[in-house]
C-alpha cells in the first residue's frame, strides 16, 4: 500500500513488487493469480480494518462516524481512491460505508431513493475533500499572494476581498461540510412529515 500511495496502482508490476520483497515473480504468483488480485487483497485489507460502523444510537453521529473514518483513510492513503479505479480491485467491503449510511439514513426517515442520493453525496464531499488536502493545488487557493497578483482589479470584488484565514482548517472545513448535508437531511425529512401531516 506504501508504494500505491507513493507512486499509485498503475505503477506497480509484479515483477517491481517482487524484487522489492527480495523473491522472483513467480512467488507472488503462487500467492495471486494475477495484478489484479493481488491488488484486490491489498485493497481489502485496508478497507476491511476500518470500522465504519460506529454502532452509535443516533442516526447523526452513525453517519458523522463513518464519514470520518473513511476520510480518516483516505488521508492515510492517498493511493486508495486510484487503487479501487483499477478494474476489479474494489473488494465487497467498499459496500461496508454504504450499508452504514444507508441504514442510518433509512432510521433518519429518507426513502429509499433519498438515501442513496444522499450516500453518493456525502461520498463525493469526503473524497474530495480528502484527495485535496492530501495534494493541495495552491493556485487554486484565493490567498493574499494570488488575490495581489492575479485577482485584484480583475473583476471579482468578492474574492478579492474574502477574508481568508491564514491556515486553512481541513478539520473544520470537513465537520462544517457534513453537518450542512446532515441539516439538509433533517430539513428534509421535517418537510414530508408537513407534507402528509394532516391539518
Amino acid at each position: 500500500m506504501a508504494r500505491i500511495d507513493e507512486a499509485g496502482a498503475d505503477a506497480i508490476t509484479m515483477r517491481g513488487l517482487a524484487e522489492d520483497v527480495g523473491v522472483t515473480p513467480m512467488a507472488l504468483y503462487n500467492h495471486f493469480s494475477s495484478k489484479r488480485a493481488l491488488l484486490s487483497a491489498v485493497a481489502e485489507s485496508v478497507i476491511s480494518a476500518a470500522d465504519f460502523d460506529g454502532h452509535h444510537a443516533s442516526w447523526r453521529n452513525q453517519i458523522h462516524h463513518c464519514f470520518g473514518v473513511l476520510r480518516s483513510l483516505c488521508l492515510r492513503h492517498p493511493g486508495l481512491l486510484r487503487l479501487l479505479e483499477f478494474e476489479g480491485a474494489a473488494p465487497a467491503s467498499v459496500f461496508a460505508p454504504m450499508e452504514v449510511t444507508l441504514r442510518a439514513l433509512g432510521e433518519a426517515g429518507l426513502s429509499d431513493v433519498d438515501s442513496a442520493r444522499t450516500y453518493f453525496l456525502l461520498v463525493s464531499f469526503t473524497l474530495t475533500q480528502a484527495a485535496y488536502q492530501a495534494r493541495r493545488v495552491p493556485d487554486l487557493e484565493p490567498s493574499e499572494q494570488i488575490r495581489a497578483e492575479r485577482i485584484a482589479g480583475r473583476g471579482y470584488p468578492t474574492v478579492e476581498h474574502l477574508a481568508w484565514p491564514e491556515t486553512w482548517d481541513f478539520d473544520a472545513s470537513f465537520e462544517f461540510g457534513v453537518t450542512l448535508i446532515l441539516n439538509g437531511v433533517e430539513a428534509t425529512v421535517a418537510g414530508a412529515e408537513e407534507r402528509y401531516t394532516p391539518s
